[in-house]
C-alpha cells in the first residue's frame, strides 16, 4: 500500500462521497471509485458502507482511519519543516481566499506584490471551503471568520461590516416609504445564513429570491430585483448600488484574518506576502468597516 492510495481513502472518509473526494483531490469520480475498489481488493475487506447518507466507514475502515491520519500528520509535519527552511524570495506560493475577495479587492495588490517579487510563482485558490494549511493545501489564507483555528497563526486586520443595498436607480420603496417588510429581499439558498443575516435581525423580511453566489446576488440587486445584505467593501465600491439604510450590520459581521501555519511563518515568500497584503488591507480598513464614503454616480 502506498501513500497515494491512502490519500484517496482519507478524502472519501472526510467527504462521505466519491464526487466530493474527487473534487478535493482534483480528480474525476471514476478515478476515485477505481482507487477505492483496488484498495478494498488489496485489503480483502470493505472499507466503506454505502448508505443514503453517503460513504460511511465500515468497521475495518474505522480501525485503520486513525492510523492513516497519524501517518498523514507525520508526513505533513516533515513537509512543513522542510518548507519552513526555505529562505528564498522565489518559488511557489499558494494563497486561498473567496472569489469575491480575489476579484473585487485582491487582484491589483497581487500584481503589485509580484512586480516586487517576480521570481515567485503564485497560485490563487478561490473557495469558500477552508483549505488545510496543515496539509499544505495552501500556504496563506485570507479568511472571513470570527473563530480562526488555534492551529494557525496570523493577524486580525479588520471587521468586515455589512449593510443593506438596493439598486442605485431602479429600486423604489413600495408606497414611497422604506420598510423591511415591504421590500423584496434576495437571500441565500442556505437558510442558516438567511436566519443569521436577514430573518433574525428583520423578522418581517420577505425573502423572494435566493442565490448561492455573492456576485450573482450583487448583480440581481443592481438590476432592481430587490435588496440584499452585502459586505461594505463590495457594495460601497459598486456605482450601481446604494445603501437602503444608513445603519451598518456589525453584530454578525466576520473579522478579516490573514493566516498561515506556524511552521511556514518564517518562509521568506510567505512572510513577504503576509506583510505586503496586511499593510494594504490595514490601509483600507475604513473600506472594510464601512466608514469610507460610498462611490456614487
Amino acid at each position: 500500500m502506498n501513500w497515494d492510495d491512502l490519500r484517496y481513502f482519507l478524502a472519501i472518509a472526510r467527504n462521505n462521497s466519491l464526487s466530493a473526494a474527487g473534487r478535493a483531490l482534483n480528480v474525476s469520480q471514476p478515478t476515485v471509485s477505481r482507487r477505492l475498489a483496488a484498495m478494498e481488493a488489496q485489503f480483502g475487506v470493505t472499507l466503506f458502507e454505502r448508505t443514503r447518507a453517503g460513504y460511511e466507514l465500515s468497521v475495518p475502515g474505522a480501525e485503520i482511519f486513525d492510523t492513516v491520519q497519524n501517518i498523514e500528520q507525520e508526513l505533513n509535519s516533515i513537509d512543513r519543516r522542510v518548507f519552513g527552511q526555505d529562505w528564498r524570495l522565489a518559488g511557489s506560493l499558494r494563497v486561498t481566499c473567496t472569489e469575491v475577495m480575489a476579484n473585487l479587492y485582491l487582484t491589483p495588490h497581487l500584481a503589485a506584490f509580484l512586480e516586487e517579487h517576480p521570481q515567485i510563482d503564485l497560485s490563487v485558490i478561490c473557495t469558500f471551503q477552508h483549505l488545510s494549511l496543515s496539509r499544505r493545501e495552501a500556504d496563506v489564507a485570507i479568511r472571513m471568520t470570527n473563530q480562526p483555528p488555534d492551529t494557525l497563526t496570523g493577524r486580525r486586520l479588520a471587521n468586515a461590516a455589512m449593510a443593506i443595498y438596493s439598486s442605485a436607480d431602479k429600486f423604489e420603496h413600495p408606497g414611497g416609504k422604506p420598510g423591511h417588510a415591504s421590500w423584496d429581499w434576495i437571500g441565500w439558498q442556505d437558510e442558516a445564513y438567511n436566519r443569521m443575516l436577514i430573518t433574525g435581525p428583520f423578522p418581517d423580511a420577505k425573502i423572494r429570491h435566493r442565490v448561492d453566489d455573492m456576485q450573482t446576488m450583487c448583480a440581481m440587486v443592481r438590476a432592481g430585483l430587490g435588496v440584499a445584505i452585502l459586505p461594505c467593501y463590495m457594495g460601497d465600491t459598486d456605482k450601481g448600488l446604494h445603501r437602503a439604510t444608513a445603519e451598518l450590520m456589525i453584530e454578525n459581521a466576520p473579522d478579516l484574518w490573514l493566516l498561515s501555519h506556524p511552521d511556514s511563518k518564517n518562509v521568506a515568500r510567505v512572510r513577504a506576502f503576509m506583510d505586503f497584503i496586511a499593510k494594504r488591507i490595514i490601509d483600507d480598513r475604513d473600506l472594510f468597516e464601512g466608514r469610507r464614503p460610498q462611490i456614487v454616480t
